[in-house]
């Protein structure tokens, strides 16, 4: 079996990324991989998913207080305080640029460049260009793709197109990102999507519309609470309650937001939880309003746990997923309206959804381990 190595940035934090390459090094490592995960960051004891025993974990900078730690410390706090020590190889279109310094990216480049296994998995486009350049002749390069081609900036675009063509194979998420990468470059491309490993939970539901997410920007929360607002009075005369969970820059606007229209006592901001499969299991609905979605895990996430999924068409992740009116509901992207409207008619009217939850049990079959190990293998071995 071949042996696996993951760069990812930071494996001890939350993030839809974070949970995809932890369930697929789980699924590799009980199937007899040698996997390995490297971490750029470190800032906590403990990954923040549960990792196989087998799994062998590096962390290239620690931010934790100890005194083993200082020279890591010592430059991220001068990275902060000055110019002269951003880094130069790294892709400036990276999008978070400002966590990097030219000392981890010198860590960086000599880590890439001593790899051993038979196999190393980019996972950021930023870090599958560095690969494409550092890594090894000898091992298999992969570039994985956890967003889509066209969430890109365009001078991004150039780069990627220009630097994945040494590469030897590039993953994407789903089939239609697949067919963009084709269209621009020759590099073998496969399709791998999110593990979805998750027990299914049997728990009341309540009048109850979950979110979550990272709170920025491109996740569009904003527009949830919009939609929310032009329908507050049918939430209060049906009694729903819309709950957010997520940390991000956003946090401090998106509650402005809610204190602005008077409406706390619907919408409430909550922090990331290691219990979302419970919250959403007790959900009704579940609203993804992302600007830009390169997959959707929570879209999974919430159909395996019986909660009906309303989301924006037109942009790759859920439309991937969700077949309007079969096992989701899709409305016109970014309109607020149309989102409100949708809500408004599923809140008042009174129905099971039961052929809604059903179909989206029967979606998610596809992104179970196995189904997804399938997949990674025959990439593997093409």
């Amino acid at each position: 079996m071949k042996s696996i190595t993951f760069f990812t940035h930071n494996i001890y934090a939350m993030g839809g990324t974070v949970k995809s390459i932890s369930q697929l090094a789980n699924v590799l490592a009980q199937k007899g991989h040698d996997v390995k995960i490297i971490s750029v960051f470190k800032a906590s004891n403990k990954p923040y998913f549960d990792l196989h025993p087998s799994i062998e974990l590096e962390a290239l900078t620690n931010y934790q207080l100890h005194p083993s730690n200082v020279i890591d410390i010592f430059y991220n706090r001068l990275r902060k305080l000055t110019p002269f020590n951003k880094p130069c190889i790294l892709s400036q279109h990276e999008p978070g640029l400002y966590q990097f310094s030219s000392y981890i990216e010198t860590k960086m480049i000599r880590r890439i460049r001593s790899i051993n296994t038979d196999v190393l998995i980019g996972t950021r486009a930023s870090f599958n260009i560095m690969i494409a350049q550092y890594g090894p002749s000898n091992i298999e390069k992969i570039g994985m793709e956890h967003m889509n081609f066209d969430a890109h900036p365009t001078a991004y675009q150039d780069q990627i197109i220009k630097a994945y063509g040494q590469l030897d194979k590039i993953t994407t998420l789903t089939s239609n990102d697949k067919k963009r990468y084709e269209s621009v470059i020759t590099t073998p491309t496969y399709v791998v999507p999110n593990v979805l490993n998750e027990a299914r939970q049997s728990l009341n539901k309540r009048n109850l519309i979950i979110a979550a997410g990272r709170l920025e920007y491109e996740k569009g929360f904003d527009l949830l609470i919009e939609s929310i607002n032009l329908i507050k009075n049918i939430m209060r005369e049906e009694q729903y309650k819309v709950e957010i969970y997520g940390d991000g820059q956003e946090r401090g606007h998106l509650q402005q937001q809610i204190n602005q229209f008077n409406i706390s006592d619907i919408v409430s901001l909550n922090s990331i939880t290691k219990s979302l499969a419970s919250k959403l299991a007790e959900s009704k609905y579940t609203v993804m309003p992302s600007r830009n979605e390169g997959f959707g895990m929570v879209i999974l996430e919430a159909m395996n746990q019986g909660s009906v999924v309303v989301s924006f068409d037109g942009i790759v992740g859920p439309t991937s997923i969700i077949n309007d009116a079969e096992n989701g509901f899709l409305v016109t992207h970014g309109d607020i309206r149309k989102l409100s409207n949708k809500l408004a008619h599923l809140l008042s009217t009174k129905n099971s959804n039961s052929a809604i939850i059903e179909n989206g049990f029967n979606t998610v079959k596809a992104y179970e381990p196995y189904a997804v190990y399938t997949q990674f293998i025959s990439m593997l071995n093409d």
